[in-house]
């Protein structure tokens, strides 16, 4: 599956929207503290999956960026995120015509676009769950070491669902930082991450587990 043009405009179609939408509503948002921002990072474990993928074992990897929260609610916000993040695989059987075991180490910039339930509790402590899709593009691919860039598939689509536990400072630091938090996601990807002649059926998948600080 592949991520056309009309793909493209759609999704930005949707996140202009998206926008507008936040807009108009923080004129509305009185009782609660509208927007904040922060920065996270964490660890990846990722593999890949599908159905020309042979034996798999999970790589670690790193995965962090920016957020920015928009808080219609109590009980809900839209949280954009722009993040770097790495994936790959070690396979038994290499996919691009590498002979035996390989490597696959990969990075992309991801942009997910997140849903988030709240579930205040009437204490510092917050939890979350959110969903949400997410554009990656490919900026480097390396099968054992050996670049494959222009074997990748150039934008990958993909879900993301999670949850997260956000615990708000009671005085704010000398850094304005108002909370920290921990982030528990897992990314499926949805469209093949190589661009090569057969479309092999391979995609990413990671399971994120980051820390945040927003202000």
């Amino acid at each position: 599956m592949q991520f056309t043009k009309q793909n493209i405009k759609l999704y930005t179609s949707i996140l202009a929207g998206i926008l507008i939408l936040l807009t108009t509503s923080q004129l509305q948002a009185q009782n609660y503290r509208p927007v904040n921002w922060g920065v996270k990072a964490g660890i990846n474990a990722a593999d890949l999956y599908g159905d020309d993928v042979g034996g798999t074992s999970a790589i670690a990897g790193f995965s962090g960026g920016v957020w920015l929260n928009y808080r219609l609610a109590d009980y809900f916000s839209i949280q954009p995120e722009v993040l770097f993040s790495t994936k790959g695989s070690d396979v038994d059987t290499g996919l691009l015509g590498e002979a035996g075991s390989t490597e696959y180490r990969f990075g992309y910039l991801e942009i997910p676009v997140l849903a988030k339930i709240h579930m205040p509790t009437g204490s510092n402590i917050e939890p979350n769950l959110y969903v949400g899709p997410e554009l990656g593009f490919s900026l480097y691919g390396d099968a054992n070491d050996i670049e494959v860039d222009n074997q990748m598939s150039d934008t990958e689509f993909g879900l993301v669902f999670g949850g997260g536990l956000d615990l708000g400072l009671d005085q704010p630091s000398a850094f304005l930082l108002q909370s920290v938090g921990l982030d528990l996601r897992y990314t499926l990807g949805l469209t093949d991450t190589f661009d090569v002649v057969g479309d092999p059926e391979v995609r990413n998948g990671a399971f994120t587990a980051a820390i945040t600080l927003g202000f």
